[in-house]
């Protein structure tokens, strides 16, 4: 074998490595784990005779380069009323303040379909509602699963967030 052929094959050789260590490194590797900021807030939209309309907000950011999806998207609406007491009491809550359920298991989106949030991109969901007077405070308490799609798919991520926000304007 002549050293130009040697070379020939070396430097075949190096490229070919180059070009798989290439896509490993920026492609495979680097969406393997999840890249998605999830946040919740609260907008007040008005007032009516004896209701505050509320929009209920949630935001999915990707920061990743690819397509994630979203499934079992849903929520509960927790709210603290005045003359509530203020219990913080609860082991199975860690002796945080306690919240009355007003809504359980709702969806931010068609629970048939499941939505996504394209690489580089910002989603939001909203539900607009309406809360008695007496609500001071809410909380929302958010949850869903993103699944990869692909060659290096692995078993579903799972999110959860909680945030209580003042509903009153004398407590914002």
């Amino acid at each position: 074998m002549s050293i130009t052929e040697f070379s020939t094959i070396t430097t075949t050789i190096a490229i070919i490595l180059a070009g798989i260590w290439t896509l490993y490194r920026f492609g495979l590797s680097r969406e393997r784990y999840p890249k998605l900021q999830f946040d919740l807030d609260l907008r007040s939209l008005g007032e009516t005779e004896n209701k505050n309309v509320v929009e209920l907000v949630a935001v999915i950011t990707n920061k990743g380069i690819t397509r994630q999806y979203v499934h079992d998207f849903t929520f509960n609406i927790l709210v603290f009323e005045e003359g509530m007491p203020l219990d913080m009491t609860d082991e199975k809550i860690e002796k945080r303040l306690k919240f009355k359920d007003l809504e359980k298991g709702l969806n931010w989106d068609d629970p048939n379909h499941s939505p996504f949030v394209d690489g580089g991109m910002r989603r939001e969901f909203t539900y607009v509602t309406a809360l008695e007077k007496k609500v001071q405070f809410v909380m929302i308490y958010a949850k869903f699963k993103e699944t990869k799609r692909g060659l290096f798919a692995t078993r579903p991520e799972q999110y959860h967030i909680s945030r209580a926000f003042p509903v009153n304007s004398r407590y914002n």
